[in-house]
């Protein structure tokens, strides 16, 4: 059992301190005044009241040091609690409930104890006011995308957040970072960047930098824009650390990069019809005017021909622009076998001319509810491409059925393009469905075609909800695969 907490140096200080003052002064008092009245100092007499002074005094320091020392007992507690919560357990053994200690009247020392309540109210509120700046810092740390990272003046880690961590930290390293023992050297490899981090905490001097690092997430190399800023104590200006902040910018590079190659081929596919245009105009204005005419049937073709393709060029481009700005499709119930039959049946003449056999089947579903005019754009631009890449003397399979609801996955109408051509290597199939991409771009210019259907069949499945996927195979052809989102009537 735990004896009772009580301030025990503190009573034997001024018990002693006490005892020896009074019996001391007794002892002064009696010397001097036998000295003035001329009296034995050594009788029988004062030798008993010396005696019996001695044990009173002893007494009475006793009781007057004890009640002294237990009001602080009081004081000492609420000190202790304030200061160390785990050492007031210790030494008061959970005798005392800590809150009926706050809450009970003050004492003999009333204003000490009041002026410990009125510290403790403060301390508690602004405890309970980091607690929750810490907690909002830490949810604003971790649902933020960057990594960010702080630092201590020799290169260790202080702090990290999820975004750093998911990008530089081992499993390994984030269990082992909970004694600061981890060293900025051993996460990045970077000499610029920390050189910028070296920079910051020896001279004070912040910056920025754009770096492509090596990461462990998904993709490897990614590009980063990295903003290292010094910290400093704001009274004495003394430099503790660097915070560094990496903004990942892989997607907006590779959409600089897409809009780049956009321009650069726009201008190329534009450039190649005009040249053409203006190179057969010049040609014909110089035969007209000397009288030349055998041949004006043929350059005028041609010159057709290349509007025609700046036309459907542009309106391509066109269309791509009107999807990407998210304009609702406008959706109706729409006849499968019907717009399927009519598709085909514009498409008959290609599909002669290369001897190419064009079946379809649609498969437990009759309708969908989609865009009328871009279900049939989807439609042609596949099985046209089915057609112009498809060998000479084969065949187009187009099927319509319902993919019914499966893991969670809401139940689908899809569609499926395939031919029995040559194929695509599997190296371009996942730019497949990108702007002006092409496979093989001296065959593509051949048989025609402005480098976009894919892209507006992408653009169009997702504007709908849905999504389009690709497997090929060389030397046995491609199948494309549309799949709509099955939307209550």
């Amino acid at each position: 059992m735990k004896k009772r907490f009580f301030p025990w140096r503190l009573f034997w200080k001024f018990f002693v301190s006490l005892a020896i003052l009074l019996n001391g002064l007794c002892l002064l008092t009696m010397g001097v005044a036998s000295y003035v009245f001329n009296f034995d100092f050594y009788t029988y007499k004062n030798l008993v009241f010396g005696t019996s002074f001695f044990f009173i005094s002893m007494l009475g320091s006793l009781i007057f040091a004890y009640r002294f020392a237990l009001p602080l007992r009081r004081v000492i507690l609420k000190a202790l609690r304030m200061a160390n919560k785990q050492l007031f357990f210790q030494i008061s053994g959970r005798e005392i409930d800590e809150e009926s200690l706050f809450e009970a009247e003050p004492g003999e020392y009333f204003e000490l104890e009041q002026a410990l309540d009125q510290i403790r109210k403060k301390m508690k509120k602004r405890r309970e006011q980091l607690a929750h700046e810490r907690e909002e810092s830490q949810a604003i740390m971790t649902s933020i995308g960057d990594g960010v990272v702080n630092i201590s003046p020799d290169l260790r880690l202080l702090y990290f957040n999820s975004g750093f961590a998911a990008h530089f930290l081992t499993k390994d390293q984030i269990r082992g970072s909970g004694e600061n023992s981890l060293m900025l050297t051993q996460v990045l490899r970077d000499p610029p960047i920390l050189d910028l981090f070296d920079l910051a905490v020896k001279e004070g001097h912040g910056g920025n930098i754009q770096r492509q690092m090596s990461t462990l997430v998904t993709g490897g190399l990614r590009y980063f824009s990295v903003t290292i800023n010094p910290l400093r104590d704001p009274k004495t200006r003394v430099l503790y650390g660097a915070l560094g902040i990496f903004h990942d910018i892989t997607e907006l590079k590779r959409a600089e990069q897409i809009r780049i190659e956009f321009v650069e081929n726009a201008s190329h596919e534009l450039r190649t019809p005009l040249t053409t245009v203006k190179g057969y105009l010049e040609t014909f204005k110089e035969d007209f005017h000397a009288g030349r005419t055998e041949q004006s049937t043929f350059f005028l073709n041609t010159i057709s021909k290349n509007v025609d393709r700046l036309t459907e060029l542009v309106s391509d481009l066109l269309t791509i622009s009107t999807l990407e700005n998210g304009v609702a499709p406008e959706l109706e119930n729409i006849s499968l076998d019907q717009v399927t039959a009519d598709v085909v049946e514009r498409l008959s003449p290609m599909a002669t001319d290369k001897n190419v056999m064009i079946s379809y089947k649609i498969d437990g579903v009759s309708s969908l509810r989609a865009d009328p005019s871009k279900l049939e754009q989807v439609l042609e631009n596949l099985i046209a491409n089915a057609i112009k890449y498809g060998k000479p003397g084969g065949r187009v399979e187009v099927n319509w059925k319902k993919v019914e609801e499966k893991f969670g996955q809401a139940p689908q109408i899809c569609l499926t393009v395939k031919d029995n051509g040559q194929g695509i290597a599997s190296e371009h199939l996942p730019r497949l469905f990108e702007r002006f991409y092409r496979v093989d771009k001296a065959r593509s210019r051949e048989v025609g075609g402005t480098g976009l259907g894919l892209s507006i069949v992408k653009h169009i499945l997702q504007n709908h909800g849905g999504s389009v996927s690709v497997h090929s195979e060389v030397g046995v052809g491609t199948e494309f695969s549309c799949c709509f989102p099955d939307r209550v009537n």
